[in-house]
C-alpha cells in the first residue's frame, strides 16, 4: 500500500486534518513519545462511481492511501533554535514513507498559540525544510566516515566502487548545502537508483497544505493547496446535502480534501486502473511506467507470477458500450467496436485502463 506521512509543527492542525481524511476522531495534541496515528483514506474517483452505476456490483472498492500522522513535538528543536534533532526513530519512520505532506499553520487562534508565538507560514516551511536537510546531511556524513574506515582494507575493485560512491555523496552534500533537495539534485537516473536504499528524506515528494481559517478558505487567501482542517473534520459528520448547504452558506467550495489527495497521487506518479464485474468494481493504484504484470501484482502476487496477457479497454469506452447494450454485454461490445485489445508483458498500464488479467500458476 502507498503511504504518506503528515508532518508539521505542534498546533498546526495535523491531527485535525488526519481526522478529516480518515474519520478516525483522534484527540489532538500528542507528545513525541506517542506512536503516530495511522489510518487509510479512500481516493475519490468519479470514474469508479460511473462504472459502479453501470455494473451495480455487490461491492465498490476505491484505491486507498495509508496515512500516518506524526507528532509535531518531534520537530520542536527546529522552532526553539536548539540543536536537538528529531529522534532516530522518527527519522526512520519517515524514511519508510512514499511521500510527505507538510501541514503548515496559516490560521490565527489565541486559544491555541503557535509554539513560536507567531503565525508565519513561510518561516515554518523554511524551518521544516532545514530540519529534513540536516537529517540527510547527517546521514551522508555518517556514510562518508564509514567508507573512509572501510577503504583501508578494501581490494582495488572495491575501492573503485567506494570512490564512485564518495564522489556521488560529495555532490549531494554540496547540493544540499546550496539549499537544494535530493529530489531536484542534478544526478543521473542510474545514480538516483544507487542512492535509493539510503531513503533520504528530501528525496521524498513533498506536498504543502496551508491550514487556514474558515473565512480564509472561503475567500482563498493563500496560494497553493489551502483548506480549513477544522471545517473539513466537522463536515465529515454531515450528510452530503447538509454539507453542501453549509459550504454554500460559508461560501466555501467543495473538493479541498479531494484536491489534496489528487495532488498526492500526481506527486507519487500514481495511476488508477480498474477491474469491474457484478461482484466488485475496484480501483487500483499503480506507479507510472508499471507494466501489465506489475499492475496485476497489485491485485495478487500470483497474477504477476503467472501473467499471460491482459485484455484492456478504456474506462469511458467501456462505459459507452455498457450504456448501449447493458453491463453484461459491455466487454463483448467493446471487442466488436475494436475498443478492446490484448496486451502482453511489455504493456505500460495507462491511467483509466480497465484490465482483465489472464494468468496461470
Amino acid at each position: 500500500m502507498t503511504s504518506i506521512g503528515l508532518i508539521g509543527f505542534e498546533r498546526s492542525g495535523k491531527t485535525t486534518l488526519f481526522n478529516a481524511l480518515t474519520g478516525a476522531g483522534r484527540p489532538t495534541g500528542f507528545s513525541s513519545h506517542q506512536d503516530p496515528h495511522e489510518g487509510v483514506v479512500p481516493a475519490p474517483d468519479a470514474r469508479l462511481t460511473q462504472l459502479s452505476q453501470l455494473y451495480q456490483p455487490r461491492k465498490t472498492t476505491p484505491s486507498v492511501l495509508d496515512v500516518v500522522d506524526f507528532p509535531g513535538a518531534g520537530f520542536a528543536g527546529a522552532l526553539s533554535g536548539s540543536s536537538e534533532p528529531p529522534s532516530s526513530r522518527l527519522l526512520d519512520q519517515l524514511a519508510q514513507l512514499d511521500a510527505l505532506v507538510h501541514v503548515v499553520r496559516a490560521f490565527d487562534n489565541d486559544a491555541v498559540p503557535h509554539p513560536a508565538e507567531r503565525v508565519e507560514p513561510d518561516a515554518d516551511i523554511e524551518a521544516m525544510q532545514l530540519e529534513l536537510t540536516f537529517a540527510d546531511l547527517a546521514l551522508i556524513e555518517k556514510r562518508l566516515q564509514r567508507i573512509a574506515q572501510e577503504t583501508k582494507s578494501m581490494k582495488a575493485a572495491e575501492r573503485v566502487a567506494a570512490d564512485r560512491e564518495v564522489d556521488l555523496l560529495g555532490r549531494l552534500q554540496s547540493h544540499l548545502g546550496d539549499g537544494g533537495t535530493l529530489l531536484d539534485a542534478p544526478i543521473s537516473d542510474l545514480e538516483r537508483a544507487d542512492i535509493r536504499h539510503y531513503r533520504f528524506l528530501t528525496e521524498r515528494p513533498m506536498l504543502t497544505i496551508f491550514n487556514v481559517d474558515e473565512d480564509a478558505a472561503a475567500r482563498g487567501g493563500v496560494e497553493g493547496i489551502a483548506l480549513s482542517a477544522r471545517l473539513e473534520e466537522e463536515l465529515r459528520d454531515f450528510d452530503d446535502n447538509d454539507a453542501a448547504a453549509y459550504r454554500e452558506e460559508l461560501g466555501v467550495g467543495a473538493g479541498a480534501v479531494e484536491t489534496a489527495l489528487q495532488e498526492t497521487f500526481r506527486l507519487l506518479g500514481l495511476r488508477s486502473f480498474f477491474t469491474v464485474g457484478p461482484d466488485e468494481c475496484r480501483a487500483w493504484a499503480t506507479r507510472s511506467g508499471d507494466t501489465a504484470p506489475q499492475a496485476a501484482g497489485r491485485i495478487h502476487t500470483d497474477m504477476e507470477r503467472g501473467f499471460i496477457r491482459a485484455e484492456v479497454v478504456r474506462w469511458d469506452d467501456l462505459l459507452t458500450c455498457g450504456e448501449a447494450v447493458g453491463a453484461s454485454g459491455a466487454e463483448a461490445e467493446a471487442k466488436k467496436r475494436a475498443l478492446s485489445r490484448t496486451e502482453g508483458k511489455d504493456y505500460h498500464v495507462q491511467d483509466g485502463d480497465v484490465l482483465h488479467i489472464l494468468f496461470n500458476v
